[in-house]
């Protein structure tokens, strides 16, 4: 009884939270259902074909390992705390789309805050934001890095395209272009997405870490489960309360919106959108590591990613580890045995053979 009542107040406060997210992806700019069929078609030619869609690295190039700016910024026990940044360097599937996607000048630097013990070896958790929490004193709360860290893990959290520091509009979280309304934006922030986390990776290695692994919420959820298609080295992914299809998230919470409406009658359907997004859907792409190192964390009352999209996922996942919260995507009822389960996770891995790319 206490559960179901956990999940009803959850469920009540994803709603009132999701017309607040309507409102801001909206600021992005009016979605356009009106354009030309030839550019639509060619849209769908460049991120919905077989190439992208079969084949994850044709989409998802690798990326040498960067060269990051540290800096020291505060002691930890045993360690010490640093802010990381370094030149995104990526470039744009849609070549016709590199100038006007370079002019947003604050997103071409990446940013993580790095949790790191003296020596060399530790075991790292990469950890994502998610949408609308682009604030490393946020992060910290929301995956409980300190936590994480005296648990024995390095703890890295990774900054994701046009959130906080790389907001192009300067505000503190960011989210209003990604994901946005513009398919063409939203699906090459997606490629920058996995490019500048396979890249920290890359540098983490070079610098003597450990095994490797990645953990999101929500839009984080959604990196983590892409990574986990895309990138043979990672020790591990955890995808929670994860976003799972960007056309079906539209598609459901637009069920009674206007602009859906117009967006059919303009030919747009649940096939096209996704069609469009399919380059990066978790849903279209083969994990690279062994099921076992996979897990998800979802809450039964969540209406935000509700249940039965999470439900996909674990059905394409079959075999992974599942850990079902009272709760919903907002409101996270019983965060220390949520963390417990996935320090239990994490914990009892074993090493893997050396991997290479």
């Amino acid at each position: 009884m206490r559960g179901r009542l956990q999940s009803q107040l959850g469920s009540r406060a994803d709603q009132a939270v999701l017309r607040v997210m309507e409102r801001l992806w909206l600021t992005g700019g009016r979605p356009q259902t009106d354009v030309d069929a030839t550019e639509r078609r060619e849209a769908l030619r460049l991120y919905g074909e077989p190439a992208p869609v079969r084949d994850a690295r044709s989409f998802f190039a690798e990326p040498p390992a960067p060269q990051v700016d540290v800096r020291h910024r505060a002691r930890l026990k045993r360690g010490r705390r640093e802010q990381l940044c370094w030149d995104s360097g990526y470039r744009t599937w849609d070549r016709h789309y590199q100038a006007e996607y370079d002019g947003y000048g604050r997103n071409r630097t990446a940013w993580a805050e790095a949790w790191r013990h003296e020596g060399f070896g530790r075991r790292t958790i990469v950890c994502v934001n998610a949408w609308m929490t682009g604030s490393f004193a946020l992060q910290r709360r929301l995956y409980t890095a300190r936590r994480l860290y005296e648990s024995g893990l390095d703890v890295v959290l990774f900054m994701l395209p046009f959130h906080g520091p790389r907001n192009p509009a300067g505000s503190r979280f960011g989210g209003q272009l990604f994901p946005g309304t513009s398919p063409r934006r939203t699906n090459e922030a997606f490629g920058q997405t996995i490019w500048d986390l396979r890249s920290l990776l890359a540098w983490l290695q070079a610098e003597g870490s450990g095994p490797v692994g990645v953990m999101g919420m929500s839009l984080g959820g959604y990196t983590a489960a892409v990574a986990a298609s895309v990138e043979p080295r990672l020790d591990f992914a955890v995808a929670m309360i994860p976003l799972v299809s960007v056309a079906d998230l539209l598609w459901t919470h637009g069920a009674k919106n206007p602009l859906r409406q117009e967006a059919e009658a303009n030919g747009f359907t649940l096939e096209v959108l996704r069609s469009l997004y399919s380059a990066h859907s978790p849903l279209e792409l083969e994990p690279v590591l062994p099921r076992e190192r996979l897990m998800l964390v979802a809450g039964r009352g969540d209406r935000i990613c509700p249940p039965d999209h999470v439900e996909k996922l674990r059905a394409h996942w079959k075999g992974s580890r599942v850990h079902w919260f009272d709760g919903s995507h907002i409101l996270h009822f019983g965060r220390r045995q949520l963390f417990n389960e996935v320090l239990d996770f994490v914990e009892g891995l074993p090493a893997r053979p050396e991997t290479t790319p």
